[in-house]
């Protein structure tokens, strides 16, 4: 398990995004300072040795536990979920962020054929994009309903000037009529 780890930390200093790496009892052996950034000083110093769970509650995880879920299938298990919420303790406060999340197991023993026994977790902070995509979903909503009541207006306005244009046919329908019928 250790060469694996090792290999994770010199690779894993190139990641742009927090990761973590869980045992198969939820417990938090490895991460990188993307992760432990996310969390108060306090809180970070505790996060090697926790429950993975304990101080990162990630949507996912309310039916079954992530790495659970990717060690039960014996090392086919990898998995990516997208826009997952997750709840996390900062600065004394409860904050909450959305997460693109991807776990694969790793077999941390001597033998690579061996069931896994850890898992890499990948985090992505995707909550600005979303609340931007959000707010974008928001404005192309109102927009088209601005467009249906545009268009429900302009039909009303078309419908209206037909009937104009109709009534005034008849107008002058009958004062042609009317003009025959003096000069007869």
């Amino acid at each position: 398990m250790q060469p694996l780890l090792s290999m994770l930390e010199r690779i894993g200093q190139v990641f742009v995004d927090p990761w973590l790496v869980v045992d198969k009892n939820g417990q938090v052996v490895e991460m990188n300072r993307h992760y432990h950034a996310l969390f108060p000083r306090n809180v970070a110093r505790k996060l090697r040795g926790s429950a993975c769970c304990q101080h990162l509650k990630l949507g996912t995880c309310e039916q079954e536990c992530l790495a659970r879920r990717c060690l039960r299938d014996h090392g086919h298990g990898a998995v990516r979920y997208d826009e997952i919420p997750a709840r996390f303790e900062s600065d004394g406060e409860q904050a909450s962020r959305r997460f693109i999340v991807s776990a694969v197991p790793l077999a941390g023993g001597e033998d690579a054929d061996a069931d896994p026994d850890l898992v890499l977790i990948l985090l992505r902070d995707v909550s600005d994009q979303a609340d931007v995509q959000r707010k974008y979903q928001d404005v192309l909503a109102s927009e088209a309903r601005e467009k249906e009541k545009l268009r429900a207006e302009l039909s009303r306005k078309t419908k209206e000037l037909m009937d104009a244009n109709q009534s005034l046919n008849r107008m002058q329908q009958e004062l042609m009529a009317f003009k025959k019928g003096l000069l007869g």
